[in-house]
């Protein structure tokens, strides 16, 4: 009997509100270019609970095979081809009925061919036995930066904007106020010395997990959405 489907459900609704967090951060770091990164040990809570829903679907169908070969800690098999797969799946879930089998392997990617759970896998492990791991930000190329009711630049290109006097003050003696996509909006903020809002939006952002291709939030959502499948086929049988 399968008896852990709660508890499957409890962590798949307590990171739903993790990815939810970190939506709204992608939200606000698209218009605040000070938010360097997703605060890392809420991406590492998030992956830890999508890995144990895994571990404990797969606890729940090794109680259901009465395997003698059964190991007395179950982990999800998983491989990044068939034959690891095969060995993984009889390490951890030997004898299992072939229903089970084919729902867990349709989710493998030499079948489903997508790597997330390889990638969900190894980033947990990662972020559980060595470190934090540092995210890269990458800000899509268009953009919009207002000036004020002065300048809306769209896109690239390059903007220079003369001598700017406010009540007869002088605001950029040092020269031409150039605004470019490329010109961090605080530095534009020292050059103006202006008391008008200074804004840029940018069309999306990422947070790349060093020394990977993977968006965080890309990343965590997939896994959810994929689990979220499985746990129901697997639950609902």
């Amino acid at each position: 009997m399968l008896k852990r489907k709660s508890d499957v459900e409890e962590l798949l609704d307590e990171a739903s509100l993790l990815l939810q967090q970190i939506d709204e951060v992608y939200s606000e770091a698209m218009k605040n270019e000070d938010i360097i990164q997703v605060a890392k040990p809420k991406v590492k809570s998030c992956l830890e609970h999508l890995q144990s829903t895994l571990d404990y679907i797969a606890t729940d169908l090794s109680e259901t095979t009465g395997s003698s070969r059964a190991p007395r800690n179950v982990y999800f098999p998983y491989g990044k081809d068939r034959k690891i797969f095969l060995k993984s799946l009889d390490k951890n879930l030997p004898d299992l009925s072939s229903s089970y089998k084919s729902v867990i392997e349709s989710y493998q990617p030499h079948i489903s061919g997508s790597k997330w759970l390889l990638h969900l896998c190894k980033t947990t492990n990662f972020n559980k036995h060595t470190e934090l791991q540092q995210q890269n930000r990458t800000n899509s190329d268009s953009s919009v930066t207002t000036v004020g009711n002065l300048v809306r630049m769209e896109g690239g290109g390059r903007l220079e904007i003369g001598n700017i006097y406010v009540n007869g003050e002088h605001k950029n003696p040092k020269g031409p106020l150039v605004v470019t996509p490329d010109k961090k909006v605080k530095d534009i903020v020292e050059e103006t010395g202006l008391d008008i809002p200074i804004e840029r939006k940018y069309e999306w952002v990422k947070f790349v997990l060093k020394g990977t291709s993977l968006d965080v939030r890309e990343l965590l959502i997939t896994a959810h959405e994929k689990i979220e499948k499985m746990a129901s086929e697997i639950y609902h049988a």
